[in-house]
């Protein structure tokens, strides 16, 4: 016990991370991955993540090796407006999907309690902004509040797995590359929640904050690797249940309110309960950290405060979830509001997230400022690779919104 203790005191930014990545979109889209294909795309899960731990070892790195912050950084070397671009990008980015995590909580806590979907939003907003400002040192409270909500999305839905049980031969088949019909679309999504460019730029901040140096830059690797690890385990672990209850039912689902409803007409009433444990864990944890990101990012490119202490980093993240809230609120009760949040989040993300993999790449490869600490053959052929998954997933992205603007 003594041993597991002192490991999770060294660790922190990677299951931070983790906790961001995988939120109320990460379920749905493991869902429908297991849902409409079984285990095929399981290998697509294991690229992704391996992806996904290379770019987060990359800004565990650039934590370590910087002195100031990223796009302080990037301020001075390449000029402000690159910075502000990057910020604010970040910024409209988790604004908009932060409805999704506000639709998520409401979803999980109305399975658990059966209270009105349109009383959650309100009140998890109003306990996260306490939370925010009411912390006066606020990594160490978030590190072990995504802790704990991590331990409880492992244990909910690994114990799903008790009534779905598992077939090892498909599964095992899983790991052999292979696109089925309408994979590459399903595919993607799966990659996209996967593998967040944004997240993994965050990770240079989550360093610097843990007060991480380069003499701990093992310590930082480690902790990426491990972050990832765990996220991929339990987006694995979802989309194993979905492919045994799911898969050739027919049944299709759009939010995690009806994946809820659907699995509690096949497990029953007990498995949903679990499920809606796990559902509202992973929901919380991305809705604290997810603003979190968004107001920092920001105030950090408008250079005016850099600290995730910081009052303005505060109030940006607090925008963040008032945003969330209302367009959740909006979509409970006047049924409108979802379509244009979703539709100012992919739009951002087609900039923001080849951006952060760009400037994160760039900086990682730069002898200025990573020294000894920039990226080797492996990383950089990893890097590259990252790269060219990410500018195919927002070529799908910009195709998409342009089917969906006519």
């Amino acid at each position: 016990m003594g041993k597991i203790l002192a490991i999770l005191h060294r660790l922190g930014p990677g299951l931070i991370t983790a906790s961001l990545v995988l939120g109320p979109g990460s379920v749905v889209s493991a869902s429908r991955a297991g849902a409409q294909t079984g285990y095929s795309l399981v290998w697509v899960l294991v690229v992704a993540g391996f992806l996904m731990a290379s770019y987060t070892a990359m800004g565990a790195r650039l934590g370590c090796a910087l002195e100031q912050t990223v796009l302080g950084y990037v301020a001075r070397r390449k000029g402000r407006w690159l910075a502000v671009l990057a910020g604010l990008s970040a910024f409209l980015v988790t604004a908009g999907f932060q409805f999704g995590n506000n639709l998520g909580v409401a979803f999980a806590s109305h399975g658990l309690t059966g209270t009105p979907l349109w009383l959650w939003p309100p009140v998890f907003t109003c306990v996260s902004i306490v939370f925010l400002f009411g912390a006066r040192r606020l990594y160490p409270w978030v590190e072990r509040v995504m802790m704990a909500l991590v331990g409880v999305m492992i244990v909910a839905f690994v114990a799903n797995l008790f009534w779905t049980k598992l077939e090892m031969p498909d599964l095992l088949k899983g790991f052999l590359p292979r696109l089925p019909k309408a994979g590459l679309r399903i595919g993607s999504a799966l990659t996209a929640t996967t593998f967040s460019a944004v997240a993994a730029f965050y990770q240079a901040y989550l360093v610097q904050a843990k007060g991480w140096t380069r003499k701990e830059l093992a310590t930082a690797i480690q902790d990426a690797w491990i972050g990832i690890a765990v996220l991929c385990t339990i987006t694995a672990v979802i989309l194993f249940g979905s492919a045994e209850s799911l898969y050739g039912s027919g049944r299709d689902f759009e939010d995690a309110g009806e994946l809820a409803g659907q699995l509690k007409g096949l497990l029953g009433p007990v498995a949903n309960l679990i499920f809606c444990l796990g559902l509202g864990a992973a929901s919380f944890s991305s809705f604290v950290v997810n603003a979190l990101v968004g107001g920092h990012l920001l105030a950090d490119g408008l250079g005016v405060d850099s600290r995730i202490d910081g009052r303005l980093t505060k109030l940006l993240a607090a925008a963040v979830m008032v945003v969330g809230c209302t367009v959740a609120l909006a979509t409970f009760q006047l049924r409108q509001g979802t379509t244009t949040s979703l539709l100012v989040a992919q739009a951002s993300t087609l900039v923001a997230a080849p951006l952060c993999a760009i400037v994160l790449f760039w900086l990682t490869c730069s002898l200025e400022p990573m020294g000894e600490l920039r990226n080797r053959f492996g990383s950089i052929v990893l890097g590259l690779a990252g790269l060219v998954v990410i500018l195919g997933i927002d070529l799908l992205g910009l195709l998409h919104l342009c089917r969906i603007l006519g």
